[in-house]
């Protein structure tokens, strides 16, 4: 074929699934949609990391994961991609799509900073902020003012999960009381 274009890294497990972009089908009915920034960070992560994950199909290759990708891939003249089909009915694949896009989990902000310090100190810190950015985020101030340590200290902590509000202080007190080193964590 001699539109062929693979530039982009594809791990040898994927080879086998490699298709044409070109080929899948849109339901032109996704809900996601990017910034022209993001896309343009999707790109540069599609170029430096290739395919971590493949796109998704139905069996017919209509799209449930992947669109931005596909699509992206295609405005930049890269035609092939591994893609995964999946045999699921129609509205299989439409709930699908809303957990692959929806169900991201929550975040621990102090795990956060201490992820980012750990890339900032990789010497990635432009990188790290370009992509908050296309989130609508910035790198916390914790992380910018931080004097970056060589290594990050291991810590061993515990979590209670509190019923309210109140139950949190009188636990708070007592582990203190007991002399414990404490910080209170909202989530």
């Amino acid at each position: 074929m001699s539109d062929k274009k693979i530039t982009l890294r594809v791990p040898e497990a994927y080879l086998p699934l490699l298709e044409d972009l070109r080929k899948l089908k849109s339901d032109q009915q996704n809900p996601n949609f990017m910034s022209l920034k993001q896309q343009e960070q999707v790109w540069a992560s599609l170029h430096k990391y290739g395919w971590a994950y493949p796109i998704l199909t139905n069996k017919d290759g209509v799209l449930v994961d992947g669109e931005q990708r596909q699509s992206i891939c295609l405005s930049h003249g890269e035609f092939f991609a591994p893609v995964l089909r999946l045999p699921v009915s129609d509205v299989d694949r439409r709930m699908l799509r809303q957990i692959l896009n929806k169900l991201k989990g929550k975040h621990n902000k102090e795990l956060d900073a201490a992820e980012y310090i750990r890339i900032v100190e990789a010497g990635e810190k432009e990188p790290l902020k370009a992509l908050l950015a296309s989130m609508g985020e910035r790198l916390p101030e914790i992380v910018e003012e931080h004097d970056l340590p060589s290594t990050i200290p291991a810590t061993y902590e515990i979590i209670v999960e509190c019923k309210d509000e109140q139950y949190q202080k009188q636990t708070f007190e007592k582990l203190k009381a007991e002399g414990y080193k404490l910080r209170i964590l909202t989530l």
